[in-house]
């Protein structure tokens, strides 16, 4: 297995396990005010919400299919910049994610979970399972873009990213069972710390993505030529240095823009943190 091989099959894995994992927990927590209800209504509730589920994988799966349909129109320019805008839009959404982990995560589930128990106890189904539609919608469509934005340019065959998502999709599943089994409190921030971390090398990626495509159409200019070249320890062009260029952005030879933006998505992404310390220093 060649390196940019197992790069491209890590980060559909990785993706297809963090976004899986999180719609499983989401409709988990829209099913945890049945546990007190009778087997009647849990069996309502859960057709329901397994419904809702299911209308937003297949509007996913359709926003995946309008997305390959616009990129067989375009060719040249206009596929690199469609390249460009959905790289810029996942590398952005990655760290959205994460400022989300940090900053509301505990009070939206409290948020769903009650407005789930209320829609149940009124019985309003049909309400309920579009909650569940428009949660893993999200995911789904934030799915597609991360991996879109992945994928666009290379030519990566349909069984390796049937494959590496199966992948991703099974090591999800098992994530959610092992939590729900009663996994400790300290499993659980490690669980979140190790995605978050994974989400920001992978959105590195991402962003020194875009920049390429953005040098390339001419938008912006490298600023400088080479600074360094670390290529004799490290070469981004094979073996483990390519891995680690596709993977987090790595460069061997870096000009002044692509360093810049680099420095610029890091910096960014340590806001997420100084807040959720200085907000534990006010608790």
């Amino acid at each position: 297995m060649t390196a940019d091989v197992l790069l491209q099959s890590f980060r559909i894995a990785s993706v297809v396990w963090r976004e899986s994992f999180e719609a499983l927990l989401i409709i988990g927590i829209l099913l945890a005010w049945t546990v007190h209800e009778g087997a009647a209504v849990r069996r309502r509730a859960a057709r329901s919400i397994a419904g809702g589920a299911a209308v937003g994988l297949i509007a996913a799966v359709g926003l995946a299919f309008l997305m390959t349909s616009a990129a067989d129109v375009l060719d040249g320019d206009g596929e690199d910049a469609l390249q460009l805008v959905l790289a810029s839009l996942a590398s952005c959404l990655m760290l959205r994610m994460v400022f989300w982990m940090q900053g509301t995560v505990r009070s939206q589930s409290r948020d769903l979970k009650s407005q789930a128990a209320g829609l149940g106890k009124a019985r309003n189904w049909a309400s309920l399972g579009l909650l569940s539609t428009l949660a893993v919608a999200r995911e789904g469509a934030e799915t597609v873009v991360f991996l879109y934005g992945m994928l666009s340019g290379s030519d990566e065959s349909a069984s390796l990213v049937a494959g590496s998502g199966a992948l991703g999709l099974a090591t999800a599943c098992l994530t959610f069972l092992a939590l729900r089994s009663g996994a400790s409190l300290f499993s659980k921030r490690a669980l979140s710390m190790t995605s978050q971390v994974l989400i920001l090398i992978l959105g590195s990626g991402l962003m020194m993505t875009a920049v390429d495509r953005a040098i390339s159409l001419g938008i912006v200019s490298t600023l400088t030529s080479p600074l360094w070249d670390t290529s004799w320890i490290l070469d981004d062009a094979a073996g483990a240095g390519a891995f680690f260029s596709g993977l987090a952005g790595y460069r061997s030879r870096p000009e002044l823009l692509p360093l810049l933006a680099l420095g610029f998505y890091w910096m960014t992404a340590s806001l997420a943190y100084a807040q959720a310390a200085g907000d534990k220093a006010h608790a």
